[in-house]
């Protein structure tokens, strides 16, 4: 067994994209005293996003295959996380919120990723 597991998702299993330590590296963390609060908040934004990739996700994605967009959306989602703990999500001056404003990044990073439909 690998440490640590694979995800699994309702459609795709992914090995995480990003290790503990390179997510402490882009939250600017140097302890080790917050590695289960990036590791619980790294494993939930890998979720999300695969989630919101749906069969967009390739299972065959690994650390060096995921599209850099991909990455880059699951840290864009990672530092919301870790920033954003539920306490300040009141809209802005401009009346969106971090969590609009956070999805908004995500989905245009995305939108190459995502297959189109029709409503």
């Amino acid at each position: 067994m690998t440490y640590p597991p694979p995800l699994t998702y309702t459609r795709v299993s992914l090995p995480l994209l990003w290790t503990v330590d390179e997510a402490k590296t882009h939250l600017r963390i140097t302890d080790a005293d917050h590695d289960a609060d990036v590791q619980q908040k790294l494993d939930a934004a890998q979720e999300m996003i695969c989630a919101y990739l749906g069969p967009a996700a390739d299972p065959t994605w690994d650390t060096t295959t995921a599209p850099k967009a991909v990455k880059h959306a699951v840290f864009l989602l990672l530092t919301h996380y870790f920033e954003h703990r539920g306490d300040d999500m009141a809209p802005t001056t401009t009346g969106s919120t971090p969590d609009a404003d956070v999805w908004k990044a995500i989905q245009n990073a995305l939108c190459m990723y995502r297959d189109p439909s029709l409503g």
